[in-house]
């Protein structure tokens, strides 16, 4: 099976902060902890591979491919969960549907997100506004899985949730990832969850 990331040599260089010379694979069909306390430098590294960030030398491919010149087609297979949520406030989710429907297409699977919606018990009325942090992460999470991607990239997913929610995250996680075609990158200061799940 090939690796689901390959870095070799990054570096990037911003005032007063660095990453020099990163290199790491995570074998597809694995899920991997990418460890460090905040500031390390775990979130502009995942910016990078996703072409957020142009680095300064260096060589990545996902699932086989480099980001340039087959960023539709790398995208399409991955699911990304940053932090913090990233839809607008005023959003309901029957229009969160609609719009990933218009972004990803056939591969969007509607009935899948309604189903991630209603496992995570997310208002269908109400505004994301209205959400707690724990009810906007989870929301990240069902909008990052309806598509079926095959790698999924978490930058902090489950930093600041209470442990129940953690706990409630980290199932859905472990059942993805039990899909040997699957792979996680898993970017976390928490250990212990980590520890949870069968990192390689």
């Amino acid at each position: 099976m090939k690796n689901a990331i390959e870095v070799q040599h990054l570096n990037k260089q911003f005032p007063g902060f660095a990453l020099q010379d990163i290199s790491f694979t995570v074998p597809g069909g694995s899920i991997m902890g990418f460890v460090g306390e905040n500031g390390a430098g775990k979130t502009t590294t995942i910016k990078t591979l996703l072409g957020l960030i142009q680095p300064d030398s260096g060589e990545m491919a996902l699932l086989g491919l480099p980001l340039a010149g087959h960023e539709k087609e790398v995208k399409s297979q991955i699911g990304v969960v940053f932090d913090e949520g990233y839809f607008h406030d005023n959003l309901t989710l029957g229009i969160i549907d609609t719009m990933m429907a218009h972004i990803f297409g056939s591969l969007w699977d509607k009935a899948e997100f309604a189903a991630l919606c209603s496992r995570f018990g997310l208002p269908s009325k109400k505004a994301v506004k209205t959400f707690s942090r724990g009810m906007k992460m989870k929301l990240s999470i069902a909008a990052a899985l309806a598509h079926h991607p095959k790698l999924l990239i978490l930058d902090e997913a489950t930093s600041g949730l209470d442990p129940i929610v953690r706990d409630e995250i980290l199932d859905v996680f472990y059942e993805f990832i039990q899909d040997e075609d699957h792979s996680i990158l898993f970017s976390s200061h928490i250990t212990s969850d980590l520890e949870k799940l069968p990192t390689t």
